[in-house]
């Protein structure tokens, strides 16, 4: 059974990867048509870069006219139509994209075709009438230039794309193969482990939490899940602070409430994928976490001892506060130390004991 399910799996696999791979090579042409569209397209942008021209020529005639004008009735025609026509098309195209040396020459005349109306003059608007011939000079020299750099770029793409095709493909092809076994790899480690017991064998029937049972496979496993993901992992330790004081003063049934409320708690802020929460017993819980590192864990466990306080559930008889708080012990533990689950968990517990001789609701680690 085992070997007809590895092959299925193995033929599955296989296929996907031929797919993939057929995409990425038919992508690969399309995207190959696609730079023979674009260079089409810049074609049509080249010839639109024409466009301005147009818009200067109506400066330039409106210029013209004024000039015209002033010469036929010695300075006393009325300009303001066409002055309207003049800064309308030339803000339309002082505001279209200009390079940083097109922009300088265009600020220039911009100050030129201002003042030109404020001067009123026939030399005035002559030397304006130069100046935009110039600018479209300057626009048709430009436009020739950027098409032919675009036409050595575009050599230049065709070439890389060709002799790099083969290349693409046998690195997209190796990137899916790690990613794939990386996924298999993963989930079948945690996922099976997760499947192995029904939700009712490895819940506590009160908090929620997972149970002592089901902490003890998870555990048992840590060293082997986080060797073979190269993972590091921690394990915490969580212990209510004076508890039984707390039972003797508010009674069991109280109690019970504050252990189903730090439950919910831890549970609630451990809620991410490969975090687990469980009761240990009593009081005490425990929290695994894989693929985490030191500074996560330490903002993890100032975090989780500030919740526990915020929730403010009343304890009279506690030493520290009166309020219930809790202390924690955690560790981390490295992938290949090979060191074994029962060395952690008592590391922790030590670590745990060290928290309460320091005076408790604190963490060590």
């Amino acid at each position: 059974m085992k070997n007809k399910f590895f092959k299925s799996l193995s033929f599955k696999l296989l296929l996907l990867v031929t797919i993939i791979i057929f995409a990425l090579i038919s992508a690969s042409f399309l995207f190959n048509s696609q730079i023979d569209r674009l260079k089409k397209q810049i074609d049509n942008i080249y010839f639109g870069n024409f466009v301005p021209l147009i818009t200067l020529d109506l400066v330039l005639k409106n210029y013209q006219t004024i000039i015209q004008c002033k010469k036929i009735t010695n300075n006393k025609c009325n300009i303001e139509a066409e002055k309207t026509v003049i800064l309308k098309n030339w803000n339309n195209y002082n505001k279209a994209y200009k390079t940083k040396q097109e922009r300088k020459i265009v600020s220039d005349i911009d100050k030129f075709i201002v003042n030109s109306f404020k001067l009123d003059k026939i030399k005035i608007y002559e030397l304006v009438i130069k100046q935009i011939n110039f600018l479209k000079d300057h626009e048709v020299d430009i436009a020739y230039k950027q098409r032919r750099e675009f036409l050595v770029d575009y050599s230049s793409m065709k070439d890389y794309l060709f002799y790099n095709f083969i290349a693409i493909i046998i690195f997209s092809f190796a990137i899916i193969i790690f990613i794939i076994y990386q996924i298999i790899k993963k989930d079948n480690q945690l996922t099976i482990l997760t499947k192995k017991y029904k939700i009712e064998s490895i819940t506590d029937s009160m908090t929620k939490l997972y149970n002592r049972k089901y902490f003890d496979n998870i555990f048992d496993n840590l060293p082997f899940i986080s060797n073979a993901n190269n993972w590091k992992s921690a394990f915490i330790m969580v212990d209510i602070d004076f508890f039984k004081q707390y039972n003797d003063t508010y009674g069991h049934d109280l109690g019970d409430q504050t252990l189903k409320k730090v439950a919910k708690a831890l549970k609630e802020y451990f809620n991410k994928e490969y975090e687990y929460v469980f009761r240990l017993g009593g009081e005490e819980f425990g929290v695994v976490l894989f693929d985490t590192d030191e500074d996560i864990l330490i903002e993890c466990l100032t975090d989780i001892n500030k919740k526990i306080i915020n929730l403010n559930i009343e304890h009279k008889s506690s030493k520290i506060l009166n309020i219930v708080s809790i202390s924690t012990g955690a560790v981390i533990y490295e992938p290949n130390s090979y060191i074994s689950a029962n060395k952690l968990y008592k590391i922790a517990d030590e670590n745990l004991y060290k928290s309460k001789q320091n005076g408790r609701n604190q963490f060590t680690l």
